[in-house]
């Protein structure tokens, strides 16, 4: 079943009175530590589609200012469709505490079509848990609860608040987005099939302490094989690759299947622990994929604490 582009919100989107640049905004070189690295990953991105993705967005604010919702835009100015080869969109829940989990193949193109989801099936009122790079642009910076993944004492302070705030909003009948292995799927090894590593629990014990329908959503396809040989070579030229993978999806189609609702009283069996609730999930997740054969294979790992 394909479609142009989901129904929006009929009212005016709050995030149309965000003023700054999105396009300006995503770059991933302020995730870099040292400033040869930011240069490195900002020249990468100019050189790789950053720059012709800035001119396809430009004029954006203008369909804002007249109610349009901010996703909705996205997807047309980047010539984006969406085929749900298995299960419905329309199954998932408008109402209620919802945590929409989902493989992460892609990067930037995994967050704005799970945005545009979300906001047309909670009128755009919804959150998504994503790189604090995100954060830095105004205007998605109200649906945004950053992660910060330095890895710093600071970083982990943040990280705890915005999980209790993930909480508090699921507990008001809030719906998250969250894609639970933290990171851009990559083969273990550089010719292997790009699969998420392992699914993060904090994911099960933020559905256990709010009482949320989980919905789990499986993208088709992975990135290209330069940016698979890169992630095992440098993180630096890793990050700097991210959006020209983007801009090599644009004016296509991505294919999706939409698994259904499992109430949160069929993970209480699996509550006590967090791992095999998050097991069951992802291989829920990617049970849903007709092209993935071995759901419980991991792609390759980057936070040293996990690799433990």
């Amino acid at each position: 079943m394909s479609f142009a582009i989901l129904d929006a919100p009929p009212r005016q989107s709050p995030l149309a009175r965000g003023s700054q640049d999105v396009t300006r905004a995503f770059t991933y070189a302020h995730s870099a530590s040292t400033a040869p690295a930011r240069l490195t990953i900002r020249a990468l991105e100019n050189a790789t589609g950053r720059l012709s993705l800035m001119r396809r967005a430009a004029g954006y604010e203008a369909e804002l200012a007249q109610g349009r919702d901010f996703w909705r835009v996205m997807m047309e100015r980047f010539g984006l469709r969406l085929d749900v080869i298995r299960g419905s969109l329309g199954a998932i829940p408008a109402e209620g505490p919802l945590v929409l989990v989902a493989n992460h193949p892609f990067g930037i193109l995994d967050g704005l079509v799970m945005g545009h989801i979300l906001s047309a099936v909670r009128r755009g009122e919804f959150r998504i848990m994503a790189h604090q790079v995100f954060h830095r642009a105004e205007i998605v910076r109200r649906v945004i609860l950053p992660i910060d993944f330095a890895g710093t004492r600071a970083a982990q302070a943040a990280n705890l608040e915005t999980r209790a705030e993930a909480i508090r909003y699921l507990r008001q009948g809030g719906a998250i987005g969250i894609f639970p292995g933290g990171t851009v799927a990559t083969g273990a090894r550089p010719f292997q099939r790009a699969m998420d590593p392992l699914w993060r629990s904090f994911t099960a014990r933020m559905i256990a302490r709010s009482g949320a329908t989980v919905v789990p959503i499986c993208f088709e396809g992975e990135n290209s094989r330069l940016f698979q040989i890169a992630s095992h070579v440098s993180t630096t030229l890793r990050m700097g690759l991210l959006v020209r993978e983007f801009a090599a999806r644009t004016d296509s189609t991505l294919r999706l299947s939409v698994g259904d609702p499992i109430p949160a009283e069929a993970l209480r069996t699996r509550a006590s622990d967090a791992k095999q609730v998050m097991d069951f999930l992802r291989r829920t997740t990617y049970d849903l994929s007709p092209t993935v054969s071995d759901p419980a294979r991991l792609g390759l790992e980057f936070e040293a604490h996990y690799r433990q």
